[in-house]
């Protein structure tokens, strides 16, 4: 039996919208009780994380299913989770009620389906705790139960027919959800998801170490500030290239986090020539490791092309107009980054013999470097 659609004629006995039309539909908005929106805020509102869980990623293939089976979209969410007081929601359950009935039962079988317990998470994550996710989920679960059995009665008039078409339109969307539980992936508005929130969360404590008070005063020229921070934003290009073991590890590095190295690398070079630079013990650890990565870069194969000479041999990433590079220009740029690099990690080392943040840090670096063996 297909499923009913809001174009259909028997769900959608409205004239089309006209003057007379929209005089009736504001006369009866006029004598819903104020109090609607407030009744049912909760339920729209678990409704619409729900939905936006499952429908975010509308190229999947429970949405596009629901989408070709109900005609059921993103539009259709938003327009559910606009809602903000009695008067719109009055329109939308008397000119979309079909789809407050998708948007209820989908909100249901979200939370019965594989997205359940993200979505759990993803709402603890929000001040609600594990006994206040699983009273939520109970809530909808039996208010939205209770919502769909009038808004069918509202639908079939209790036409028995129509009455077995919302049924089928109900158990062929649960079949959705069951055929394709194992294509559900959740969906997180930009910069929530669980990934997101743990590297805020390591950027901020990075953030924090690198407030504190300095460690060592470095004295660098303008030569060596400018390659220290390319040496900074190297970890950061040769994990995006993702190309070697030894390029994909450099991900994991706790000190490489991308907002820690650009942090330091324009602090260096906004500082004055000559002018002692300052560096917390974090900021020197990571400048230490960085140094070390590009002094491996310089000799070892860390992209698909080679070692950095290579790379810059190779002219890749470089605009067409780009000078060329000549072998010579590649291994006197090697040679310098090479001798700076080693110099400063020599130096550190030097100064801290028996430290044990720069022997693990070294030690990190070396598993590494065990990779470029592979």
């Amino acid at each position: 039996m297909a499923a009913i659609n809001d174009d259909d004629a028997e769900f959608d006995p409205t004239p089309e919208p006209n003057e007379e039309f929209e005089a009736e539909l504001e006369r009866q908005v006029a004598q819903v009780p104020p109090e609607l929106f407030e009744a049912l805020k909760p339920l729209l509102m678990l409704g619409s994380v729900a939905n936006y869980m499952l429908m975010g990623h509308d190229e999947d293939p429970v949405p596009m299913a629901l989408t070709e089976l109900l005609g059921y979209d993103l539009d259709a969410v938003q327009r559910l989770a606009n809602v903000k007081d009695t008067p719109a929601l009055a329109r939308v359950m008397a000119l979309h009620t079909l789809e407050l009935f998708d948007f209820i039962q989908i909100g249901i079988q979200v939370y019965e389906s594989p997205l359940g317990p993200p979505l759990q998470a993803y709402l603890g994550r929000h001040n609600v705790s594990d006994e206040g996710t699983e009273s939520l989920r109970t809530y909808l679960l039996s208010q939205g139960e209770a919502l769909l059995e009038n808004i069918g009665h509202y639908l079939s008039a209790n036409d028995a027919d129509l009455q077995e078409e919302l049924r089928m339109r109900r158990l062929q969307t649960e079949s959705i959800f069951s055929r394709l539980a194992d294509t559900l992936r959740p969906y997180y508005p930009p910069g929530s998801s669980p990934e997101d929130e743990r590297a805020a969360a390591l950027d901020a404590a990075d953030e924090a170490e690198d407030a504190e008070e300095a460690a060592v005063q470095v004295s660098f020229t303008h030569a060596q500030r400018a390659t220290l921070a390319l040496a900074l934003r190297l970890p950061h290009l040769l994990a995006g290239l993702g190309e070697t073991p030894f390029a994909r590890a450099l991900a994991d590095v706790p000190r490489f986090r991308k907002k820690a190295l650009t942090r330091l690398a324009d602090r260096l070079l906004a500082a004055e020539d000559d002018v002692p630079f300052a560096l917390t013990w974090s900021e020197m650890l990571r400048l230490y490791q960085a140094a070390h990565v590009c002094a491996l870069s310089s000799v070892a194969a860390v992209s698909a092309v080679g070692s950095l000479e290579d790379f810059l041999m190779s002219g890749r990433g470089d605009a067409s107009d780009a000078p060329e590079v000549t072998a010579e220009d590649a291994r006197h740029t090697r040679e310098a980054m090479m001798a700076m690099m080693t110099g400063f990690v020599e130096v550190v080392e030097a100064n801290h013999p028996d430290d044990e943040d720069v022997a693990a840090a070294r030690a990190e670096i070396g598993r590494l470097a065990e990779l470029l063996e592979e």
